[in-house]
C-alpha cells in the first residue's frame, strides 16, 4: 500500500510540474504572438501554444481524476 501511495505521490508531482512548466511556456507563447519577432515566430509560438495548451489540459485533468479517485477509496475505506 505504501509503495502505491508512493507512485501515486510521484505522479501527481510530476503533473503539477509538468502544469508550471506549461504554464510559463503558455505566458511566453502569449508574449511572442502580441509582439513577434517575425512571421515564423508568431506561427512557431501559435503552434507550441496549441501544443501546451493541450498538454496543460490533460496534466490538470489527470491530476483532477487521481484526487478524485483517491477520495473515492478513501470514502470505502
Amino acid at each position: 500500500m505504501a509503495q502505491k501511495n508512493s507512485k501515486a505521490i510521484s505522479i501527481c508531482i510530476s503533473l503539477i510540474i509538468a502544469q508550471i512548466m506549461c504554464a510559463g511556456f503558455l505566458l511566453k507563447n502569449i508574449q511572442l504572438i502580441i509582439n513577434p519577432t517575425s512571421i515564423v515566430a508568431k506561427w512557431l509560438a501559435g503552434i507550441s501554444f496549441i501544443l501546451f495548451s493541450f498538454l496543460f489540459i490533460v496534466s490538470l485533468w489527470a491530476t483532477i481524476k487521481h484526487f478524485k479517485s483517491k477520495d473515492a477509496l478513501d470514502h470505502h475505506t
